[in-house]
């Protein structure tokens, strides 16, 4: 059915029921015949469903029977679903989101309550190891650390069958057995590793000596602990086998001026459908073969799905073609933002940032967000966000953008955030980078964080330059 026949069609039906909208897009489904392209573009009734439940127009688990009552139809005709004809479902993308924004607060297990950016040595078993930062959350301490040194690459196994240890995999272990860590309330917690990256050169003579980056998680060993213990954690005493032991100060959050904000767009379907069209090129592949997805289609199909059910206003920019006047990079500006994010990271671990610890929880009322620490090196600022409710679908067009970032710098410089390396879901932590660059000249920078609803803004001073 082409689109023009499928907008005279829909005129003929409700334009404010989603439940119904949905129906009748997959209703040509029931014509397919085997050995034929299923009707429509592959994945645009997939992202259609994946827009309603994200913006809660649609219940997850009445979209997913829907979808799945086709599925289950088509395959018993001898169809089979992959990369090359979409999945008819919503689980590689807005599954659990729903269910995640009806959690309350209090049940919330890795929302930051304090935040250590202090660099700080750690002797552990001939490693040169470094603390860079510790937040304190109802579920325990996750620590960043740096390792430099001689890691042994390689392990020798049975003739046959050698294995190597990945680098991570050592440093956790020379930790977890040369560490033991305390609080001032007589808490011991057990560490247990949770990502993390660097480099490991091949032993050339010159080459720099192996660094990782890493995070691990130390978890109190009693049951009994909780928000009320962690409420009481004052600081964090790190005990090698041999030697003095190292403290840390767990500080109370930081005090920031913040308020409320504007998101991008001003309603939630515009703030969706901006960011879905700001993927121009798609290919996804699997054991099954490779499609390059027809995005422009793709994304005309959300929007027609999004004005009839009267999510989207009829009078937005971004359909009078004014997006490209918003903000965030456009044509070649944006695989540049995503080059440079890949090697700042790298660039600044390859010196000593600056950082401050915040743990300053922003004023949403529908979401969660906590800037938990801000780090600058040169032209390089980044911050670290903790957020719920955090999922991340699989690949476009099932997008889940559940926070973006945005910064302003005290000389007008505005700048996007650009996702580095975090993770977790429902509740998630990410660093993001400032892009462009934030000139030597900015002291102070607003950040925004937003939701697909609402935003908001803390003021928070750029750590290494002089007021």
């Amino acid at each position: 059915m082409t689109p023009r026949l499928l907008a005279t069609y829909l005129v003929l039906m409700s334009g404010e029921d989603p439940e119904a909208f949905l129906r009748e897009m997959a209703a040509p489904l029931s014509t397919a015949r085997r050995d034929e392209p299923l009707p429509g573009v592959p994945f645009s009734l997939e992202a259609a469903a994946n827009a309603f439940v994200m913006l809660g127009l649609l219940p997850e688990p009445r979209a997913e029977q829907i979808l799945a009552g086709y599925r289950r139809e088509l395959e018993a005709r001898g169809f089979r679903f992959g990369v090359l004809t979409g999945e008819l479902s919503v689980r590689p993308g807005a599954y659990g989101f729903q269910d995640a924004q009806a959690a309350g607060r209090d049940s919330l297990t890795w929302i930051p309550l304090s935040a250590a950016a202090e660099t700080m040595p750690l002797p552990a078993g001939g490693v040169e190891l470094s603390l860079t930062w510790a937040t304190l959350t109802p579920g325990g301490v996750r620590l960043g650390y740096r390792a430099t040194g001689q890691l042994e690459i390689g392990m020798p196994g049975p003739p046959r069958r050698p294995y190597r240890v990945p680098p991570g995999q050592q440093i956790a272990e020379k930790i977890q057995a040369g560490v033991s860590v305390t609080d001032n309330v007589g808490q011991q917690y057990r560490m247990r590793p949770v990502r993390g990256r660097g480099t490991v050169p091949s032993g050339q003579p010159g080459q720099p000596p192996p660094r990782w980056d890493g995070e691990m998680l130390a978890e109190p060993e009693s049951r009994a602990a909780g928000p009320a213990t962690a409420d009481a954690v004052r600081w964090l005493e790190f005990a090698p086998a041999s030697g003095s032991a190292a403290r840390v100060v767990m500080p109370a959050p930081a005090r920031v001026a913040m308020g409320a904000a504007d998101p991008p767009w001003p309603t939630p379907a515009e703030c969706y459908l901006a960011e879905l069209a700001s993927v121009t090129s798609m290919s996804i592949g699997a054991a099954g073969g490779t499609a390059e997805l027809d995005t422009a289609q793709i994304v005309a199909t959300v929007a027609d799905a999004l004005l009839w059910v009267g999510a989207l206003p009829p009078d937005s920019a971004l359909l009078a073609g004014e997006a490209s006047a918003g903000r965030g990079p456009a044509g070649w500006r944006e695989p540049l933002a995503h080059l440079w994010v890949r090697r700042a990271w790298r660039r600044a671990s390859d010196g000593e940032p600056a950082r401050a610890g915040l743990a300053a929880a922003l004023p949403l009322r529908q979401a969660t967000a906590v800037i938990e620490s801000i780090t600058a090196y040169e032209d390089l600022v980044s911050v670290q966000l903790y957020g719920h409710p955090w999922v991340t679908g699989e690949y476009w067009p099932m997008i889940t953008p559940c926070f973006q970032v945005r910064a302003v710098d005290d000389t007008g410089g505005e700048h996007e955030g650009m996702r580095g390396s975090g993770g977790g879901s429902p509740e998630g932590s990410w660093v993001f980078w400032f892009w462009p660059p934030v000139a030597p000249a900015a002291r102070r920078v607003r950040v925004i964080v937003s939701t697909l609803w609402e935003a908001a803004w803390a003021e928070i001073d750029i750590p290494g330059r002089a007021s």
